[in-house]
């Protein structure tokens, strides 16, 4: 059973999301919270895997929970729910410690699609998001470079392969795909491999022309 925490100061939303969510299989709602310092207070109380996270609330906003929640319970997989799509929130978001990013008006189809992945990879991506990646460049000077085995092991799992798909396609090792996602993280500065899928795409050296749709 996938344990799910929402966190959204509209009522009525909050309420459809949780009566929606509940309706899949093998995924509870144990928890809801109308801000960050509610979050944090219940979270006391309950355990959950996933977090759906808005952005825009009062007293501790998105931004903000997600940080604390990375503090203090690294476990919990967060997936960012919100209408922002503009270039400057997106690229906020993509710095952020997430593992997901997902847009309100997306179907709920594709919400129980992304709660899986994130469960099963720890990664989501929605695709719907592309076109403001790529209007994306980060202006900074760049010091990390990609080896050819880590580009491709990055396009994996941007296109959702998980660690054994990815050893069988490149010949290796699950334990070798294991130690490149650890030195790429080390290398990237990343919390969890949703931070080097984000370098990546800001920094341009892979493109979501190679993402599957």
């Amino acid at each position: 059973m996938i344990r799910v925490g929402i966190t959204d100061d509209h009522v009525l939303f909050r309420k459809g999301l949780n009566l929606l969510v509940s309706n899949f299989q093998n995924i509870k709602v144990v928890l809801e919270a109308s801000n960050g310092k509610e979050l944090i207070e219940k979270l006391k109380h309950d355990s959950i895997d996933i977090l759906l996270l808005d952005l825009q609330m009062p007293e501790m906003d998105g931004f903000e929970t997600c940080m604390k929640i990375r503090e203090l319970y690294p476990n919990i997989k967060i997936l960012v729910l919100t209408f922002l799509n503009e270039t400057d929130t997106v690229r906020k978001i993509m710095q952020m410690d997430a593992q997901g990013y997902f847009t309100k008006n997306t179907s709920p189809g594709e919400l129980e699609n992304a709660i899986r992945k994130l469960d099963k990879n720890g990664f989501y991506f929605e695709k719907n998001l592309a076109s403001i990646i790529e209007e994306i460049s980060d202006e900074k000077d760049i010091t990390i470079s990609f080896t050819e085995r880590e580009l491709e092991i990055i396009n994996l799992t941007l296109n959702e392969c998980i660690g054994n798909e990815i050893a069988e396609r490149l010949f290796i090792s699950p334990r070798t795909v294991e130690v490149h996602k650890r030195n790429l993280m080390e290398k990237t500065g990343s919390k969890n491999f949703m931070g080097v899928v984000a370098y990546a795409l800001l920094h341009k050296f892979i493109s979501l022309n190679n993402m599957n749709h």
